[in-house]
């Protein structure tokens, strides 16, 4: 089967091993699978939890931009890549896409190398279990990066700070999935904690060596405050 590459997501990304922002062609999932597949929550907990146990796990603030196959430029907030390379040097780029369309899953919309998208091609649906099985399987993954929008006031910081809001922002990724307004038309529960310097909720990150405690990160501005993770300033727990 010949697999042709008429629709293409083209990224723009900025990670660590790359000096300068780097153009990504990504082969649309639509000319293979529509519509998109749609991925359980789970995969995207557990993965979570990978990248906070496993040193060859991790997340960056590295996605600029995403332009869809028809030249639309959409918000990268929305979007997550996934960057990895397993054991045999082959490399897998999956860009996921979160809508309140998709039902609170996220949705696979573009796949690379073109190798990957052959896969797909061949495999279709029977692709995606194997593959998404192997991501989050750390012995046979020699990296993994999960690659997550910059905030509009990015800026260098410490590496420690840039990890924790790079996982802030990949756990508001997550919980957006199933996310709906309340009755103030807000996303998040009014009692939760505000950032001083923006207002944008706060995030909780426990820190991996102490239990209970961690930071609160403003996944937008990455203004962080250390405090005992389920507790407010006032000891009153936050929602």
């Amino acid at each position: 089967m010949v697999f042709l590459n008429t629709y293409m997501f083209t990224l723009s990304t900025r990670t660590s091993w790359q000096k300068q922002p780097t153009r990504v062609d990504l082969s649309d999932m639509k000319e293979i699978l529509y519509p998109y597949p749609l991925i359980e929550r789970k995969f995207f907990d557990d993965l979570m939890h990978l990248c906070r146990s496993q040193t060859h796990y991790y997340v960056e603030m590295g996605l600029i931009s995403v332009l869809d196959g028809q030249h639309h430029q959409l918000n990268p907030d929305t979007w997550i890549l996934i960057w990895a390379l397993d054991f045999k040097d082959r490399l897998y780029q999956i860009l996921l896409d979160r809508n309140p369309q998709h039902g609170g899953k996220g949705a696979i919309a573009a796949v690379g190398p073109k190798d990957l998208g052959e896969f797909f091609g061949r495999m279709k649906k029977n692709a995606i279990l194997p593959l998404l099985t192997l991501i989050n399987t750390p012995e046979k993954m020699k990296s993994v990066g999960v690659i997550v929008s910059r905030p509009k006031s990015y800026r260098n910081q410490q590496k420690e700070k840039q990890e924790f809001q790079a996982f802030a922002r990949f756990q508001k990724w997550i919980a957006q999935l199933k996310a709906t307004p309340n009755k103030e038309g807000q996303w998040f529960p009014s009692s939760a904690p505000k950032c001083p310097i923006c207002g944008n909720p706060l995030v909780g990150i426990l820190d991996s060596y102490r239990i209970g405690f961690g930071y609160m990160i403003c996944p937008e501005c990455g203004h962080s405050e250390r405090r005992q993770i389920g507790k407010s300033n006032n000891n009153k727990p936050i929602i």
